[in-house]
């Protein structure tokens, strides 16, 4: 086996965990270009189409499955986690075999009803509801995420893998004070925080930031930690 090889065999995998949104996979379309050289898994948390998986402990197990797995194969593991998907990486960061964590504007603040609705109704305007090709989502689902994020943040005090937590400063679904909160609560001792100017909530979708958000991720991922 050449160098070349050994190495690639040796990288770790790519976990990503998407917020609560109709685009589930699709939100890291633009972080699949830069991590072509990774083997890169995105679990869907929820069936879209099934207004009946709203039991918030089947999304988190389908989650934690995904990282127990790898684990038991001795993979190596990096969480990256959007929105609803950032509370769910943080939950999982204490398993076996997971050596980094990346937030991308996660949803630790939304915890009750009325916010979980404008939640879901503030990614889409009427025109992008009308064109979307992906499926509504279920009303049942809206109690679902609140009690998810509700059961599911504490674990952030528990947090010891390096952490990166990037978030737009105009992110008008989670506010950025969300992410500076519970930054304080993560013990790691190697943790970064970044406040991305002019930025909404889409982080990875911006059309000035979201590549340089991108090629920062990378770097976290590949440089050594001491």
């Amino acid at each position: 086996m050449n160098l070349f090889n050994f190495k690639q065999k040796n990288k770790p995998v790519i976990v990503c965990f998407h917020g609560f949104g109709r685009r589930r996979k699709d939100e890291f379309l633009p972080l699949l270009e830069y991590f072509k050289d990774y083997e890169v898994i995105i679990p869907e948390l929820y069936n879209i189409e099934d207004e009946t998986d709203s039991d918030w402990t089947h999304w988190i197990n389908r989650a934690e499955k995904t990282v127990t797995d790898l684990a038991s194969e001795g993979k190596r593991i990096i969480l990256i986690g959007f929105s609803m998907g950032g509370v769910i990486a943080s939950y999982c960061a204490t398993k076996p075999n997971v050596e980094k964590l990346i937030l991308l504007a996660p949803a630790f603040e939304y915890v009750n009803l009325g916010n979980a609705t404008e939640f879901v109704s503030s990614f889409f305007d009427k025109k992008e509801k009308d064109e979307s090709p992906y499926p509504e989502l279920p009303s049942s689902f809206t109690m679902t995420f609140t009690n998810l994020v509700n059961n599911c943040k504490p674990a952030v005090g528990d947090i010891q893998v390096p952490t990166c937590i990037f978030h737009g400063l105009e992110d008008n679904v989670i506010h950025y004070s969300s992410s500076r909160k519970f930054y304080k609560k993560i013990p790691a001792k190697i943790k970064h925080l970044y406040l991305v100017e002019d930025v909404t909530h889409r982080i990875m979708d911006d059309p000035l930031h979201g590549e340089f958000t991108i090629k920062c991720i990378k770097t976290f991922i590949e440089e050594e930690n001491k």
